[in-house]
């Protein structure tokens, strides 16, 4: 298919990498649809502060958008936003998501970035068990670091230790 006849783009995955891609197009001088399909009920967000900063109230929520809702408004981009792309039907050129809506494509990137490694361990699904990859992820933390509360982290990686870092700060 010639990009001439390139019509309607969908990006599923509402991270920077999506972000990045519609804009990027409209930058190019794409004049085509161009949708951008996000589970999160948020517009892209940078997820390093949410581990940090933001987790230890040091950052505004709106300073964790790459860019106002209104850019993409401006720019044309449609936000399907706290919507969950279901299935691709490869054939038929569409994108099912969660609600029954079906999107048809020229052209589809897929962006949906990585999920959290969710614990096989006993307990695991008790209240006060967190996980942490998206906002609302690091909005449910902040609230449980009390101090004087007791806390363990699984993985000692960048985030773990960050997360470590904030919760000391906050006197766990």
């Amino acid at each position: 298919m010639a990009s001439s006849e390139v019509r309607r783009i969908v990006i599923v995955g509402g991270g920077q990498a999506g972000a990045q891609a519609a804009l990027d197009l409209r930058q190019a001088g794409f004049a085509g649809e161009v949708a951008l399909v996000g589970e999160e009920p948020y517009p892209p967000y940078q997820r390093p502060p949410l581990s940090k900063a933001f987790l230890a109230g040091e950052m505004e929520r709106e300073r964790l958008f790459f860019r106002p809702a209104e850019l993409y408004a401006r720019h044309d981009i449609r936000l399907l936003l706290g919507m969950r792309a279901v299935a691709v039907a490869r054939g038929e050129k569409q994108v099912r998501l969660q609600d029954g809506t079906a999107l048809s494509y020229d052209r589809l990137l897929l962006a949906t970035g990585a999920r959290e490694r969710r614990a096989n361990l006993p307990g695991v699904e008790k209240e006060g068990v967190f996980y942490l990859r998206g906002l609302d992820h690091s909005l449910a933390l902040g609230r449980a670091l009390q101090p004087g509360a007791r806390m363990v982290i699984v993985g000692g990686g960048y985030i773990g230790l960050e997360i470590a870092a904030v919760a000391r700060k906050k006197g766990l």
